[in-house]
């Protein structure tokens, strides 16, 4: 079987970290050309082919994909001209700043009949589905509550996601990881949110912010996010009849022992089950992507799924830009 053929947009440091690497585990992908501004950037890739601007590879008849890990204010140009020269997508979130933009991304894929996914890596690692798993057991009951927590301290002033043109802040650089888990591995759509965080006074992006999400049930989920507190990545759901920790929930990979952890308590706090997962997010993420293309179907986290977790993102922003007033959600 023919390799899927990839290019790459931008020699960001995800993709020579993390995708570069995955793409070349899987035997079903080769990567052959890379578009970069920087021409010495773009060398350390060791990728045959180098463009100097990112048309030049959309143009290539040879590329059957692209991963797009640009600025979040470049993603939606981007993937609409990827689409409009029939290349599959995999583009790194956020997908989008709104849900416009998103909108016109799926008419693009759609009219364009490409593959498209937002690069939740994550949600591909085993753990996650051991997770849904205790969840329709009813282990733990009723979910109740919801906390996620993603932060990293950011040193580099100069980091796009400093930058608010480019779409930077916290709540969409590690808060859309919480959103999502909140929305689609647990399954939660909120109708209200209330978003409060510390503005930057130079940067004037968040740099800490928090969501609260109420659903019709009245069932509740707390959504932090912060580039100043040290490196914290988990989930917990709070239930009848006990709780779900999921630990080194985002980013296993960058944890001491590469594991993912799912810790279940009792109602007097007591732990009844500790399991540990090892697995590699990033080929599940591309070989998925990879059975989608070949196959010609749609990726189990759909680009329908993207725009609700872009809409909750959006709609927190919205609350935060009007001094933390609790906005309307409307599913649909």
């Amino acid at each position: 079987m023919k390799k899927i053929q990839w290019g790459i947009l931008s020699a960001a440091n995800i993709a020579y970290d993390q995708l570069l690497p995955a793409l070349r585990r899987s035997d079903r992908a080769e990567v052959v050309a890379i578009a970069s501004k920087s021409e010495g950037r773009a060398e350390r890739f060791n990728i045959p082919t180098i463009y100097k601007e990112y048309d030049q590879l959309l143009d290539d008849p040879a590329i059957d994909a692209v991963y797009i890990p640009l600025p979040n204010a470049l993603h939606v140009e981007w993937a609409i001209k990827a689409a409009k020269k029939g290349k599959h997508i995999l583009l790194e979130k956020p997908a989008a700043l709104n849900v416009a933009e998103m909108k016109d991304i799926q008419k693009a894929v759609l009219d364009n009949g490409v593959i498209f996914m937002e690069a939740f890596m994550y949600q591909f690692h085993k753990q996650h589905q051991r997770v849904r798993e205790l969840l329709e057991s009813n282990y733990i009951g009723d979910y109740l509550h919801i906390k996620a927590h993603f932060s990293w301290m950011l040193e580099d002033c100069n980091n796009i996601r400093l930058n608010p043109e480019l779409g930077g802040g916290a709540m969409r650089d590690v808060g859309c990881y919480g959103v999502h888990a909140m929305s689609q591995v647990i399954g939660m759509k909120p109708t209200k949110v209330t978003m409060a965080g510390k503005i930057h006074s130079e940067y004037k992006v968040d740099t800490l912010s928090t969501c609260i999400f109420i659903d019709e049930q009245g069932r509740t989920a707390e959504i932090t996010a912060s580039m100043e507190l040290p490196m914290i990545n988990r989930y917990e759901i709070i239930g009848s009849k006990g709780s779900i920790l999921v630990d080194s929930a985002f980013r296993p990979d960058a944890s001491l022992d590469k594991y993912g952890k799912v810790i279940v308590k009792d109602l007097n706090n007591q732990t009844v089950l500790y399991e540990a997962y090892e697995d590699d997010q990033y080929l599940n993420q591309v070989e998925h992507l990879h059975d989608c293309i070949i196959n010609r179907c749609n990726p189990r986290y759909s680009i329908e799924d993207s725009i609700k977790v872009i809409h909750y993102i959006e709609k927190g922003y919205e609350s935060l830009n009007c001094s933390s007033v609790t906005q309307d959600v409307i599913n649909n």
